[in-house]
């Protein structure tokens, strides 16, 4: 698929150079660290300009194979070193594994996360927010799993705790890598009969509503990015009755 030192682009933003929506390689820019992906790709950090001087235009895509080359470089900008001693990793032959001063590898670090539609029993609305922290567009609950904890449990946890609702019939429908955070998302779907919260929320979350079919199709809310696992669950469920 691509010549020797076909490089891919990342600009600051986690976006890379597309002609058409596609994204496009290039040759590596000289003096900036390079790192492999496969035999045949390389992947850099740039600058935004360098970035779109490929084609014009940068965007985030989800394509398998750049989600791969995002998830390695932001292994290797975040992976200096050994972090049960401190001592520095020597990433021999291109490996994506570092190894130790012993020896050891230490393996890229990928943080396990949920991210799940609540549909209110009966009613036929999903439960959407705002990120206080991320403001502008509403997302499905979601939150990274915890210690001892299966992806249930923490789904379970985080609409409590974010929410205020109680979630049952919780179930795992597929799951997505998210490089630019260093998580794999794991998408979930579940119900609630809790209309309204039953307890304080942890104000992560600046607003809370449930949105019904009618109210998404006709964009009375802004949605996440159409290439991501939250955007996909909602227009799914969106679909189910068209």
């Amino acid at each position: 698929m691509f010549a020797i030192n076909t490089c891919l682009r990342v600009d600051s933003a986690g976006q890379v150079p597309v002609a058409h929506g596609m994204p496009v390689t290039t040759t590596p820019c000289p003096h900036i660290a390079t790192y492999p992906v496969t035999n045949n790709l390389c992947v850099q950090r740039v600058s935004d300009a360098e970035a779109e001087a490929v084609t014009g235009e940068t965007k985030r895509v989800t394509e398998g194979w750049v989600m791969k080359a995002i998830a390695v470089l932001h292994h290797r900008e975040n992976t200096l070193f050994d972090p049960l001693t401190g001592g520095p990793l020597d990433f021999r032959n291109d490996s994506i594994a570092g190894a130790t001063e012993t020896g050891r590898e230490v393996f890229p670090r990928i943080d396990p996360a949920v991210i799940g539609l609540i549909e209110l029993a009966g009613q036929e609305r999903i439960l959407i927010a705002e990120n206080a922290q991320r403001r502008g567009f509403y997302s499905l609950i979601a939150g990274y799993v915890g210690l001892g904890e299966t992806c249930e449990e923490a789904m379970v946890r985080e609409a409590l705790e974010e929410t205020g609702r109680r979630i049952s019939q919780v179930r795992y429908v597929r799951s997505q890598p998210w490089p630019y955070s260093g998580a794999l998302m794991m998408g979930m779907v579940a119900t609630t009969t809790d209309e309204h919260p039953i307890q304080p929320l942890d104000g992560e979350l600046a607003r809370i509503t449930w949105a019904s079919r009618s109210e998404l199709r006709e964009g009375v809310f802004t949605l996440p990015h159409r290439n991501s696992l939250a955007f996909q669950l909602i227009t799914e469920w969106v679909g189910q009755h068209d």
